[in-house]
């Protein structure tokens, strides 16, 4: 049981790790740069989990973008995959789909992610319509398995993102900007509700990925807020301090144990990434 509970949380926040600065929205004063992706990039990493003080592999994610059309209209996708291998289905088997598809200047306009988990099967769905100047309409739908649809409606003054469509927006940002320790917070479409979430800026480092190459880094930490009002750091990522902000490295903090995931491959970058060492 605690090996399952283990390997579900690890590859559920595996794609946060893909998600590493998301919370630009209206009320953070960040200055933006030039977009840091292009249709045909690819990135994959692999996770690991802590038993026992061992480090096991327990499963891997890719991250694609493409052009699309939505609705007539021209667009691009981002598509995350992420499964737990051969070993870790034993204990928990999972195969996760998230797409989110946004508009040329960055507004998401549909969010969707279907999961297999150990024995069940969700549907998360967002559909944002911006057809009223002054306000955001955000429809969210859930089901689990074969049970009725769970449906609500938002409206928003302010812009709201799904996980996927954060990180394509924040990949535009200028971290250079910040200081260290500032916050950064932001509302989160899940299909159920809208959270409001928040990161800090930890500052620079070197790390490595998982095929031991160097880079140079910006470090940001996941702090969540329980309920009596306690703060507590769930993730520290690390991803380049360059215009593609590539994530080399995530720390996961669990109930039962500790993971890593670690970046391994990359291609059709719209920058290149140079490793510290030839800095």
């Amino acid at each position: 049981m605690i090996m399952k509970k283990i390997i579900k949380n690890s590859l559920l926040l595996i794609s946060v790790m893909f998600f590493a600065f998301q919370p630009i929205v209206a009320q953070n004063p960040i200055l933006k740069t030039a977009p840091a992706f292009k249709a045909g990039e690819t990135l994959k990493c692999n996770l690991y989990f802590n038993w026992k003080f061992i480090w096991v592999r327990a499963g891997d994610a890719s991250l694609i973008i493409r052009d699309t059309i939505f609705n007539g209209k021209k667009a691009m996708a981002m598509s995350l995959l992420s499964s737990t291998n051969s070993r870790a289905d034993k204990f928990f088997k999972m195969r996760d789909t998230l797409t989110t598809v946004f508009t040329p200047d960055m507004r998401p306009i549909y969010y969707h992610k279907a999961s297999f988990e150990g024995k069940r099967y969700y549907l998360n769905q967002v559909w944002y319509d911006y057809s009223n100047p002054d306000s955001i309409k955000i429809a969210q739908s859930f089901r689990r398995d074969n049970e009725d649809v769970k449906r609500r409606t938002d409206y928003s003054a302010i812009p709201v993102y799904d996980m996927m469509s954060l990180l394509a927006y924040a990949r535009t940002i200028d971290f250079g900007s910040m200081k260290v320790g500032q916050r950064l917070s932001f509302p989160v479409a899940t299909g159920k509700r809208i959270e409001p979430q928040y990161l800090i800026y930890r500052g620079k480092t070197v790390m490595e990925n998982d095929k031991d190459i160097k880079f140079n880094c910006i470090t940001v930490s996941l702090v969540e807020i329980d309920s009596k009002g306690r703060e507590r750091d769930i993730i520290n990522f690390y991803v380049t301090d360059d215009k593609n902000k590539l994530p080399v490295l995530l720390d996961l903090a669990l109930n039962f144990g500790s993971a890593k995931a670690k970046l391994t491959n990359y291609q059709g970058l719209l920058y290149p990434v140079v490793p510290a060492s030839e800095k």
